[in-house]
């Protein structure tokens, strides 16, 4: 309440109180882009072309280059290893990226986080292939990178393309026969939509036969029991739909209790894609104590695959 007294007449005047939030708002932005500059200096934004493909074109919202974050641990003497994240179909996130990404680079790996779109998308998964291969071209040309020791680790939409990079198939018909991933960990990455796929069942024709052959790199898999996208035993199904071949390269941490992006604030939300495909309201639940164990298997994974065995 305004109080009427010549002390106050001032601050009651509706066109200095306009100015004094002008004001505030100002200062409240450029504190806000002073801590993101600072946040900002150890990296560097860049930009890869899309990989060419005739059947999987580019989406056209997205003209034809991907921004991504590349960041890079000190300098070494060495190439290093080096971790492409893709984030859920939720959109960029970038504190969920940190959550991975600053213990990865802690233990040497470099990371490009991709940032293929900030809302909701209304494509396929599959339309994202070729941003996935762009990002492992990108890295394989980098003058610090070891094109040999590349991993890629997705969330939910994200886990799908870490899942399908796998594919021989698809790595031929966009990279050629280099390079490939050297390592790929699909977190909860809607194992029906694979398990379709392996048995057959997927409607899209680009995607026939794309796990009859998988690269050979090791793949771990992170899934839950209580994800609402797919069944308890939807990923063990789809492991058992390969090659014996090609499940000698899987491993899958299975968390009961968990729920789809267990390592994310809890949110309900009815999606078309839940319930394997039948469309459901879901509720996923943010879980600590899971998401730790999660991260520290993404961590031990990717160090055995890739730290442990360098280049010579």
């Amino acid at each position: 309440m305004c109080q009427h007294t010549k002390s106050a007449s001032v601050g009651c005047d509706p066109i200095m109180q306009g100015r004094r939030k002008r004001v505030i708002r100002f200062l409240a932005c450029f504190v806000l882009h002073l801590l993101l500059s600072l946040g900002a200096l150890a990296q560097q934004e860049v930009t890869f072309p899309q990989v060419p493909s005739e059947r999987l074109p580019v989406w056209r919202g997205y003209g034809e280059q991907v921004t991504a974050i590349l960041s890079l641990p000190p300098e070494t003497t060495e190439k290093i290893p080096a971790i492409v994240l893709i984030h859920t179909r939720g959109g960029y996130d970038h504190g969920h990226y940190e959550f991975y990404g600053a213990p990865l680079r802690q233990e040497g790996f470099a990371t490009l986080e991709l940032i293929l779109f900030r809302v909701n998308p209304t494509h396929l998964p599959s339309d994202l292939v070729p941003h996935a291969f762009g990002a492992l071209k990108y890295l394989a040309s980098h003058p610090r990178i070891d094109p040999n020791r590349i991993g890629i680790l997705g969330f939910s939409l994200g886990g799908i393309l870490a899942m399908y990079t796998a594919s021989e198939v698809l790595a031929t018909e966009h990279l050629g026969s280099t390079p490939r991933f050297a390592a790929h960990v699909p977190v909860y990455p809607t194992c029906w939509i694979h398990e379709g796929v392996a048995r057959g069942r997927e409607r899209q024709k680009r995607l026939a036969n794309v796990y009859t052959k998988l690269t050979g790199a090791p793949i771990h898999i992170l899934a839950g029991g209580k994800d609402q996208w797919d069944d308890p035993d939807t990923c063990q199904k789809f492991i058992e739909a390969l090659t014996p071949d090609a499940r000698r390269s899987i491993l899958l941490t299975y968390y009961p209790d968990a729920t789809h992006t267990w390592d994310k604030p809890s949110s309900s939300h009815f999606s078309p894609q839940a319930c394997k495909g039948r469309g459901c309201q879901v509720r996923n639940i943010y879980d600590p104590e899971i998401a730790q164990k999660g991260r520290q298997v993404v961590i031990e994974f990717f160090t055995s695959a890739l730290l442990r065995t360098q280049t010579k």
